[in-house]
């Protein structure tokens, strides 16, 4: 496979992944501002949805007040914003247009189906009170991909590189959502346990589609901070967890080191983190810093990213 194509199938899956991230994180915002804001701790919920996606200075240049309104059109469909959901159908759109030949036709009708019902959103069409019907709307859209995917194209080469960008993604946004909450939304420890701490975690892993999964994994409601760190960052068995999507990347990047009969230093560099990552408990990255420890691994996958970049995209 073309170094060009392997790149683009790559960052296909990244922008799709993104997508959904993005109206993700705006549930998390728009459900956490209907509990009442104190100055009891809690930061502005907007701002903090900016911050955990690297985009304050951005929108700053732009807007002048973090307000839902602007928010949300910056999110969605501001064409200036390279992470926009627009930018992101679109970038997909285009990847896949110039990766043609690796994808079969299902796939291509499916992201070029998806890019034409959400622009029909855009512009007059699109008003704040429909914000959970845009976000359905793009699960529904993401999943559609996702599953032609799964069904239709050949598990090869080209297949590894696809999942491999749906789980960087993945990886990075699980990361920063639980670094929004613990770090922004809640930074004083005086309130964990509270109900506003409850409501959050809860409206997290709604967020990520792991609410019952967390019931399932733990039976019961009461959400602590051992079990989430468990769950998010160290659960094999969840699929929005650090741990299985780095398991997922290592697992795809070894299947590419025997495709090509080549040694990769990007397998072996995921293969540390994984190490790294199963061999933690829950009070050991309690006791190093929860926000230390996310902000470590996310430069841990920086360095994965360049090593991959360099070996395929690259071919250094």
């Amino acid at each position: 496979m073309l170094s060009r194509t392997a790149e683009n199938l790559f960052w296909f899956s990244r922008y799709i992944e993104r997508a959904d991230a993005t109206v993700r994180l705006l549930e998390v915002g728009y459900r956490i501002s209907i509990l009442p804001n104190t100055d009891q701790g809690y930061r502005n919920e907007w701002e903090a949805i900016i911050e955990s996606i690297g985009s304050k200075e951005e929108f700053i240049r732009r807007n002048r007040a973090f307000n839902r309104k602007n928010i949300e059109y910056f999110l969605l469909f501001d064409k200036q914003n390279p992470s926009s959901v627009i930018n992101c159908f679109s970038k997909a759109r285009e990847n896949i247009r110039l990766a043609r030949t690796a994808v079969t036709l299902e796939v291509w009708n499916a992201i070029n189906t998806s890019f034409y019902e959400f622009s029909t959103y855009t512009g007059a069409r699109y008003t704040t009170k429909n914000l959970l019907e845009i976000i359905d709307i793009v699960k529904r859209l993401v999943n559609t991909i996702r599953g032609t995917i799964v069904n239709t194209q050949l598990l090869n080469d080209g297949f590894d590189f696809l999942t491999v960008g749906t789980y960087f993604e993945r990886s990075d946004f699980t990361a920063r959502l639980i670094d929004v909450k613990y770090y922004i939304l809640l930074p004083s420890s005086d309130y964990v346990g509270s109900a506003n701490d409850q409501f959050q975690w809860g409206m997290l892993l709604r967020s990520i589609s792991s609410y019952r999964a967390y019931n399932w994994a733990y039976g019961t409601n009461e959400y602590s901070y051992s079990r989430i760190i468990d769950l998010l960052i160290l659960n094999m068995d969840c699929p929005r967890s650090l741990a299985y999507s780095v398991g997922k990347i290592s697992e795809h990047l070894k299947s590419l080191v025997n495709y090509y009969n080549q040694n990769s230093k990007a397998h072996n560099q995921a293969k540390v983190i994984f190490k790294k990552l199963k061999s933690q408990t829950p009070d050991q990255i309690s006791n190093y810093g929860l926000h230390e420890f996310l902000e470590s691994f996310l430069v841990q996958m920086d360095d994965l990213y360049d090593c991959l970049n360099q070996k395929y995209f690259r071919g250094i």
